[in-house]
């Protein structure tokens, strides 16, 4: 008698598009953060996770990009991660795709689902570099130092210089060589964003 019940509840499940839940639905996944320094503060979705290298318990439907039934477990939204560090900028960084929709086979039910991209990140935080300014070259130029040095200083900075015409006059009329200003004047500005975030999702 319980056998047919079970087999008739099968049979039911299928029927509707639901299957039943398996045991495995709630195996446990880590979600791995590291990061170069460690050290560094984890905010997900605005709550705080704690410090790199973090681990975090999560089921191994997060990682699934197909969802059987209704009440298949999912992640019901986008998961962001801001990562921070003092002395380094901070990160905001997407940890899923999505979304994805799941249709019930009658097309009467359905959600929306992300997925966790992969089980493990390493994030190399860039160093907050300040920008080389006109009062910075002058200070380098009255310290001293050689034109190449400052030349050389110059092009490997991020630079955020004033070349208006009555800046030029003013950086002249201190004592900067033509060559200097020049070197000045091509200098590349700096980026707001920095260059690219060493971000490597790691398999497993």
């Amino acid at each position: 008698m319980v056998n047919d019940f079970r087999i008739g509840c099968v049979i039911a499940f299928a029927l509707i598009g639901i299957s039943p839940a398996k045991a495995s639905d709630d195996e446990e996944k880590l979600l791995t953060i590291t990061s170069e320094p460690p050290g560094a503060h984890v905010i997900l979705n605005g709550r705080d996770r704690g410090t790199t290298p973090l681990e975090m318990k999560v089921g191994h439907w997060a990682f699934d990009t197909k969802k059987s039934t209704a009440f298949s477990k999912h992640l019901g939204e986008a998961w962001t991660m801001e990562i921070s560090k003092d002395g380094y900028r901070t990160e905001s960084i997407e940890l899923t795709r999505g979304p994805m929709t799941w249709h019930s086979i009658n097309g009467k039910n359905s959600y929306q689902y992300w997925v966790l991209n992969s089980p493990s990140y390493n994030v190399k935080l860039r160093p907050a570099t300040r920008a080389l300014t006109n009062d910075d070259v002058l200070s380098l130029v009255k310290s001293g130092l050689g034109e190449d040095l400052i030349i050389e200083k110059i092009k490997t900075s991020p630079c955020e210089f004033r070349t208006d015409p009555e800046d030029l006059k003013m950086l002249h009329d201190s004592g900067l060589s033509d060559q200097i200003i020049a070197t000045m004047m091509h200098a590349v500005p700096a980026d707001p964003a920095g260059p690219a975030t060493a971000i490597q999702p790691v398999k497993k």
